[in-house]
C-alpha cells in the first residue's frame, strides 16, 4: 500500500484537531491510500515520484536495472518528492471538502485533469513535470 504522506500531515494540512481526528481517521485511512495510488496512476512513472539516492559524486545511484534507487528516510521507507506530497495533500483537501458529494466541481475538473483520470486541477499542476508521456 503506497501513502505518500501520513496521517498526522493530512490532518495537519486539512486542520483536523484532535477533538475531530476520531471521526475523520477512517475517512483518512480509506483516502491516504487511494489518493496516493491515483497520484502513480497519472504519473505513470513510478522512479519519478521519489527523491533519488546519490552517491559521492552527487550522481544519482542506479540499481542493476537501471533505475534510481530512491533516498530513505529514517524508517527505511523511499521519500516521496515534494511536488508528489504538496499534490496529494492538495487533492486529499479537494476530496475531504466534497466527500459527502455535494461539491459537483469535479465534473468540471475532470475535463482539464486529463486522460481519464479525476484529479484536480491543482494536483495536476504540481505533478505535470513529472508525468510520463503516453504519446510515441
Amino acid at each position: 500500500m503506497i501513502e505518500f504522506v501520513t496521517q498526522a500531515e493530512a490532518e495537519n494540512h486539512l486542520r483536523i484537531d484532535s477533538n475531530d481526528s476520531i471521526f475523520d481517521a477512517p475517512w483518512l485511512a480509506v483516502f491516504i491510500p487511494a489518493i496516493s495510488e491515483a497520484v502513480v496512476e497519472w504519473v505513470k512513472d513510478p522512479d519519478k515520484l521519489y527523491i533519488p539516492e546519490y552517491d559521492s559524486n552527487g550522481d544519482p545511484v542506479i540499481d542493476s536495472n537501471g533505475e534510481p534507487v530512491p533516498d530513505l528516510d529514517s524508517n527505511g521507507h523511499p521519500q516521496p518528492k515534494p511536488l508528489v506530497k504538496a499534490a496529494v495533500l492538495i487533492e486529499l483537501e479537494r476530496q475531504y471538502r466534497s466527500r459527502g458529494g455535494e461539491d459537483d466541481t469535479f465534473v468540471e475538473d475532470f475535463g482539464n485533469a486529463g486522460y481519464g483520470y479525476v484529479l484536480g486541477r491543482g494536483s495536476v499542476a504540481l505533478l505535470t513535470s513529472l508525468r510520463r508521456s503516453t504519446v510515441a
